[in-house]
């Protein structure tokens, strides 16, 4: 039986041979390493991303993985058998013998001696960093033998020592397997559990958080991801977009309704505290404004409520750059014509907001406008939101049926993004819509007809899908009759700097920059696009680099991820790239100095981590 989920790092030679013995014996394939103090976390840690779940282990290596890993360490006990046996092994060799080691074996020692009277050295030592020191007294004491394990082992050797290695006994082996072994099937059990509560989680249309006493992110769903922008494992505490709400966490205060700004997007939040004998802990829940059935996105003017309508028009389209002005152009000869429009372009160009545009401009504006985004949802569930479902098509159905996307937007426009995350299944349907003008729901029989215009988006090459076999060829040909492509943020050349000064005119924040800080902005790659650059403008805003209402090039900093920060960015333009390091060099200096060399409030001032702080003082040699 082969169990990667179980790994052994043993701690002597001797001790490798019986586990061996005892897997062999009991035919359960799990791996063994023998592996040097100093490398046997990071071969765990390896280990783990591959899926290890278990790991079982003795001494000092038991506690040092102990320490740095979050999974389960079992360890193989001493046993008074095995100190009987390494005993007798060394007084074959010498009588000047002793024993080093960490404090759970010295125990055992101890307890060996205070049976037998039998007279040895025992040198306890609490880490690896101790045992050469320990070791060289005893050579210059004129000791011949240790006894110990790998690590022992090895300084031994170069003090020319004579080394027993640790031994245990095959029971004690066989408790650590089953009691590894029964762990494993308890962690199963209930990782089935959490991928239940997870699959059910994703399902809410709203976004939800959960947060330990510390404030760490412990769970979250797809839709909290994409709405609050976290991760699970971080601190809530270090989200500068959440200020307004950390007094109600600290004081466990509920709240029914609390509006937020989060990376430029409005969200609507609940904050909900529970206590129970295992703990506390805090649920966020959150949604956008209009939010009406996920994943729809439904964006209502002021004063309408009744149908899908459009927020954006060409006029909120920001850019004098040729590239841009040439895209807007041919979008308004597109929206006169009542054709399929395929919008291409990457990640954060604006996709859905030139559909909106179109839609606005189009003959069909007093329509509703219905966006889908393909990705969002369950490929179980699309079809059922694209053409909705009948009267009891299925278990918990909604009495009545449900009308879908499609039905939604009668006489108005349709807008399915990313929609090349469309199965096969739900790309045959969308074809006959698009040829026949009926659908039926589904689980119903009755003919309905379609008076639509659709629109769809893809940061995808649409045409390599095809010759993939992952998009059907006759759908791409009715969906691309015009073709829009957008240009990436990095190709429009002056347009960073119009949308950043709208973005700051919309908060209403002043803020000059240097003409440095303008030239570095207009230049930087902006490979996130749009999307990157709002979230930039709102870390400048929340870092506080306009207290004097000037932006320098070395303020800017801090406001990049360290994967597409300045240093990446810069590494097309050679000539900048030093005098930025060098004006960074003196920025963590100044600050350094200011707080008495305090790495966490200078990175807090900073806006990064600790971690990056020290790492960009090391690069510097500071």
């Amino acid at each position: 039986m082969k169990n990667d989920e179980i790994a052994i790092f043993s701690v002597s030679k001797t001790i490798t041979q019986r586990i061996s013995n005892v897997l062999i014996e009991r035919k359960i394939d799990i791996p063994v390493y023998e592996y040097h103090y100093f490398d046997v976390v990071k071969k765990a840690q390896q280990l783990i991303q591959h899926g290890t779940k278990i790991i079982i282990s003795r001494g000092g290596t038991a506690a040092l993985l102990r320490n740095n890993l979050n999974i389960p360490v079992i360890e193989i006990a001493h046993d008074l058998h095995g100190v009987y046996r390494i005993l007798q092994e060394a007084r074959k060799q010498s009588q000047k013998i002793a024993a080093v080691g960490f404090p759970q074996f010295c125990k055992l020692l101890r307890h060996y001696q205070n049976m037998t009277q039998d007279e040895f050295k025992i040198c306890q030592v609490y880490n690896h960093y101790d045992i050469e020191n320990v070791i060289k007294n005893l050579a210059d004491k004129e000791y011949q033998l240790v006894i110990g394990g790998l690590t022992v082992a090895e300084i031994a050797k170069k003090y020319n020592l004579q080394v027993v290695m640790g031994d245990t006994d095959n029971l004690s082996v066989e408790q650590a397997l089953d009691l590894a072994t029964s762990l494993l099937k308890y962690i199963r059990n209930e990782e089935i559990k959490l991928a239940m509560c997870c699959s059910a989680l994703n399902q809410s249309r709203e976004g939800v958080i959960c947060l330990d006493q510390s404030g760490e992110i412990i769970s979250i769903n797809a839709r909290g991801i994409a709405l609050f922008h976290c991760q699970a494992g971080e601190k809530i505490f270090q989200k500068d977009a959440f200020k307004e709400i950390f007094d109600y966490i600290i004081n466990e205060r509920d709240v029914k309704e609390h509006v937020l700004e989060i990376e430029g997007e409005t969200v609507h939040l609940a904050v909900k505290h529970f206590s129970s004998k295992l703990g506390f802990y805090t649920i966020l829940t959150g949604t956008r404004p209009g939010q009406v059935s996920w994943p729809l996105s439904r964006s209502v003017r002021k004063g309408d409520h009744k149908g899908f309508t459009t927020t954006y028009s060409f006029d909120d389209i920001i850019g004098c750059s040729p590239q841009i002005k040439s895209v807007i152009d041919q979008a308004r000869i597109y929206a006169a014509h009542d054709l399929p429009v395929n919008i291409v372009g990457e990640t954060g160009t604006g996709k859905e907001l030139f559909a909106q545009s179109i839609h606005h401009a189009s003959s069909r504006s007093a329509g509703p406008f219905v966006a889908v985004n393909c990705a969002a949802i369950p490929e179980t569930l699309l079809e059922s939101e694209l053409f909705g479902y009948a009267d009891g098509a299925f278990t918990n159905a909604r009495r009545g049926g449900k009308p879908g996307v499609f039905e939604m937007a009668m006489n108005g426009t349709v807008f399915i993004d990313e929609i090349s995350e469309a199965p096969l299944s739900v790309q045959i349907k969308l074809l006959r819509i698009l040829q026949e003008k009926t659908f039926s729901r589904v689980g119903g029989e009755t003919l309905i007809n379609a008076d639509f215009r659709l629109l769809t988006a893809s940061n995808k090459d649409l045409s390599e899908r095809v010759a993939a076999g992952e998009f059907r060829q006759d759908l791409w040909y009715r969906i691309n009759v015009l073709e829009l492509r957008l240009p990436a943020l990095k190709d429009r050349e002056g347009d960073a700097m119009l949308i950043i000064e709208s973005l700051l005119a919309r908060q209403a924040k002043a803020l000059n920059f240097t003409d440095e800080a303008v030239d570095f902005l207009n230049r930087y790659l902006w490979p996130g696009n749009l999307r990157e650059l709002q979230a930039t403008v709102s870390r400048l805003i929340v870092h506080n680099v306009t207290r004097v209402n000037v932006a320098v090039l070395q303020s800017l900093c801090g406001l990049f991820p360290e994967a597409s920060g300045p240093e990446k960015a810069m590494t097309s333009l050679e000539g900048e790239s030093h005098l930025l390091k060098k004006q960074e060099q003196k920025l963590i200096a100044s600050v350094l100095k200011q707080y008495d060399g305090d790495r966490v409030r200078a990175a807090r001032i900073l806006g990064i981590s600790p971690t990056t702080l020290w790492r960009k003082m090391k690069r510097y040699g500071m």
